[in-house]
């Protein structure tokens, strides 16, 4: 094909440049004798001829060329009509195919003027998506044929049908719509309980992104907080009455807990008051006795007069007031090194704390026997869950699949209710434990500053360089050279 195209251009280009010759061509100048000038003179001045219309050498077309298909076509369809043919339900790779037609070209010593683009729209042109091998052609065996997947007849929820934002304003709707907002967790669990199709809980960046979406065009309001931790509800829409009620209520109790603190506070003013008073007790005055002529004198010289005592001034005594004694408790054990920091500070600073159901069971039978897991780890789990401390990252029930812990501050120590036991499960059973430097000398500063890792960081870097020739930590990406600095 391409060959026979710069062949028409070439004939074209070569025409055009022979017509411009003869139209530049200017009349030869003949030499004239002088008794040819002289009968000229005589003879009237012909008119200058104007160069002849090369009409016989441009013809005129009046109807549509027909196209001469060029050979490599032409073998190309003759080789298709007499090998393929269109098919229900199979289909055969293009390469394939495309192969074979250039080993039998180079059989029959003809040049291959096809490119496997074009040999590929020229099948599908022809046969469409669906073809096989005839059973007449030799390639049928040859020629492996794909059979074409069948059409799925499942029936489709219409959750998948709709948009997310109708979805997820008629949640905000049915959940009342506060003031306050409503939290994630609560927008997730509640699509995930009436839409799972949409399996919101394995994929909450999908309900993320309409409800940032909602937020950026006006439709939704973020009242507090941000993203996966922020308080949502519809602009402008009233709340529903019961939860207009229900914030009536919360105000009245906040008002009645305002006054009853400022009474009290009124009260301990008074009380403090009254002690004071108490406390300065008045002076009686001393009844006066009826002096006596000349025995004072008398007195005196017996030396039985006492002096005057003169009335002391009673001291006020300072109330203290007795402050709340703070318990000092390492909340991360006591270690005599650096090196013994490392193994809570790898548990606590990794990222993401995640664990299968099963590891979290086997850890609160192991340290916990007094709590009865088969019965209490499933709805605790399941509140956690509504509550935000957690979520199930995998699997499609309660008891199985994995959790990840989504608190970012929590007491590793406290392991009063059944919710910090998990927690430290998680913690604790969660793998890989890696964690950047920086994260871990973080640690090391806030929780151990006697250390005093800040001021002298090479002390941190011959601890790190001791625990892994020991084996307790290895590096993943960064050298030993470059991670303290």
């Amino acid at each position: 094909m391409p060959s026979i195209k710069l062949k028409k251009k070439t004939q074209e280009y070569l025409a055009e440049k022979e017509r411009s010759k003869q139209l530049t061509k200017e009349p030869e100048e003949e030499k004239e004798t002088e008794i040819e000038k002289n009968k000229k003179k005589d003879v009237k001045p012909k008119k200058k001829e104007k160069p002849p219309v090369l009409e016989a050498e441009v013809p005129v077309i009046l109807e549509k060329r027909k196209r001469t298909v060029p050979p490599g076509e032409q073998q190309l369809t003759d080789w298709l009509t007499e090998h393929v043919e269109s098919r229900e339900g199979a289909s055969v790779s293009y390469q394939t195919l495309f192969e074979y037609f250039t080993d039998f070209c180079a059989q029959q010593n003809i040049p291959v003027t096809v490119d496997p683009s074009q040999f590929n729209r020229d099948v599908k042109d022809k046969f469409g998506k669906e073809f096989g091998i005839k059973e007449s052609s030799p390639y049928k065996g040859l020629i492996r044929e794909i059979k074409a997947k069948p059409k799925s007849t499942k029936p489709k929820a219409e959750s998948l049908t709709m948009k997310m934002r109708d979805i997820v304003e008629e949640i905000l709707k049915e959940t009342g719509n506060p003031t306050n907002g409503v939290r994630f967790p609560n927008i997730k669990v509640a699509t995930a309980n009436k839409y799972p199709a949409l399996q919101v809980d394995l994929q909450p960046h999908k309900l993320l992104q309409a409800l940032e979406r909602g937020v950026y065009y006006g439709r939704i309001e973020l009242v507090k907080g941000t993203g996966k931790c922020g308080f949502y509800r519809i602009f402008g829409a009233e709340p529903r009455e019961d939860i207009k009620e229900k914030e009536e209520k919360e105000k009245e109790k906040e008002k009645q807990k305002k006054e009853e603190k400022l009474q009290k506070k009124k009260e301990r003013k008074e009380s403090e008051k009254e002690n004071k008073e108490g406390d300065e007790e008045p002076v009686k005055p001393e009844e006066e006795t009826p002096k006596k002529k000349g025995t004072k004198r008398k007195l005196e010289e017996k030396g039985d007069v006492k002096k005057e005592e003169e009335p002391q001034k009673k001291k006020k005594k300072k109330r203290h007031i007795k402050k709340p004694k703070w318990e000092k408790t390492d909340p991360h054990s006591n270690p005599e090194k650096i090196d013994d920091t490392f193994p809570l500070a790898f548990t606590y600073c990794s990222e993401p704390k995640e664990a299968s159901f099963g590891k979290i069971k086997k850890y609160l039978v192991e340290n916990y026997p007094s709590v009865n897991a088969e019965t209490r780890l499933k709805p605790a789990i399941e509140k956690g869950i509504e509550k935000g401390i957690w979520e199930q990252s995998s699997g499609n029930s309660v008891g199985q699949g994995s959790y990840r812990l989504l608190l970012d501050d929590f007491d590793p120590e406290s392991s009063k209710t059944i919710d910090d036991m998990i927690c430290q499960a998680i913690v604790a059973s969660h793998e890989p434990k890696q964690s950047t430097v920086i994260r871990i000398k973080q640690y090391i500063m806030d929780y151990h500053p006697d250390f005093n890792i800040e001021s002298r960081p090479h002390k941190f870097k011959t601890a790190m360089e001791r625990a892994l020739k020991n084996g307790v930590v290895r590096y993943v990406f960064l050298f030993i050279n470059d991670f303290c600095y």
